[in-house]
């Protein structure tokens, strides 16, 4: 009875690997058959891509970089030397044109002007007496023009003084906002030392260069765009100053645009990124720069025509960094191949990609 059971056994794994082997090799089998028959959905000729080429607005586009400078700038410093006796602004503030900022002593000149302003009533009431004797001939012409050259002299010294005073008062020289202050009230300042900058932003410039060959297209009015890092808004500007010679150096132009800056936006010294729109066309045909095919004095493209390659010769005008501007040779709604080209020749049958 055991040995009934082993056999039974036996047979049954048997069976099954038999089964097993018989249905890989038909699996096998299908396969064969499947690769070697003819596939129907097979079509002739090359796989390539194709676009339908519209009227579009293109621009030439030149891109420089620059620095923002102020409309205004100047470093504060003192006329004369002197004792600061106040200082009248604070640190950051916006201060108006002619608006005071630091007095020195100017106790001395005071001094000295109330002297020559008395000298000077002396010599007018005096001048007046000699005026009157010297009609009558009681003084010499001599002495009345020696009182009257005292006279103008001590005029002369009592303007000198007062401007020696109006030194001692450092104003803003144009409005603007004041930075950070470098002197105290007691300090005793020269000539030498900083009091403050002073800048005025309201409006900023913009410095850049461009090469030599666009001397000719830049000039003055020009509009430029341009955007300053950290910041997603772009600005306008427009060139009002261009630098009369080339630098022999870098063969380059300087220029200077002006720009707007009422919300303070941007701070002198930012770096900007200047773009200027040299060339606008409103109605180009373009096509991408690998569709050309350049030869030795034309350049081709194909066209597709009833579902084959048909070579076209072009002309070319402008080049942007993707694409390029087709003046002759093209029409609106013609289908161009973009892809595949190495492939194609004149009547090559093609089959076109999505």
């Amino acid at each position: 009875m055991k040995l009934n059971v082993k056999t039974v056994s036996v047979s049954a794994v048997v069976i099954i690997i038999f089964g097993l082997i018989i249905s890989k090799m038909d699996l096998l089998k299908a396969e064969e058959q499947k690769i070697s028959a003819p596939s129907n959905k097979t079509s002739k000729g090359i796989y390539i891509r194709a676009m339908e080429v519209a009227k579009e607005s293109i621009e030439e586009v030149l891109q420089s970089k620059g620095s923002i400078i102020p409309n205004e700038e100047v470093v504060i410093t003192s006329e004369s030397s002197g004792k600061v006796t106040s200082i009248t602004f604070k640190e950051g503030d916006y201060v108006s044109k002619g608006q005071l900022l630091v007095t020195l002593d100017d106790r001395e000149l005071n001094a000295q002007l109330d002297k020559a302003k008395f000298e000077k009533e002396f010599l007018e009431k005096k001048a007046e007496r000699e005026k009157q004797l010297n009609e009558r001939g009681g003084v010499s012409d001599e002495q009345y023009e020696s009182t009257i050259r005292d006279l103008q002299t001590t005029i002369a010294d009592i303007e000198l003084i007062e401007t020696q005073i109006e030194k001692k008062k450092i104003k803003a020289p144009f409005a603007g906002r004041i930075g950070l202050r470098y002197i105290s009230e007691g300090k005793y300042i020269t000539t030498d030392d900083v009091i403050a900058e002073l800048v005025d932003a309201s409006s900023i410039k913009i410095d850049f260069t461009l090469p030599e060959k666009y001397m000719a297209r830049i000039k003055s009015g020009t509009e430029i765009q341009f955007k300053i890092d950290g910041l997603a808004e772009t600005f306008n500007g427009k060139v009002y100053a261009v630098e009369p010679k080339i630098d022999v150096n870098t063969r380059t132009i300087s220029l200077r645009a002006l720009s707007s800056n009422a919300n303070g936006k941007i701070l002198p010294g930012a770096f900007a990124n200047v773009s200027i729109i040299l060339n606008r066309i409103e109605d180009a045909l373009c096509v991408p720069t690998e569709a050309i095919i350049p030869e030795m004095n034309t350049k081709k493209i194909f066209l597709i025509k009833e579902g084959k390659a048909v070579s076209a010769n072009v002309e070319t005008g402008l080049r942007l960094p993707d694409k390029i501007q087709i003046t002759d040779g093209l029409t609106e709604g013609d289908s161009v191949i973009i892809s595949g080209i190495l492939k194609v020749r004149n009547g090559t049958q093609l089959n076109i990609l999505d």
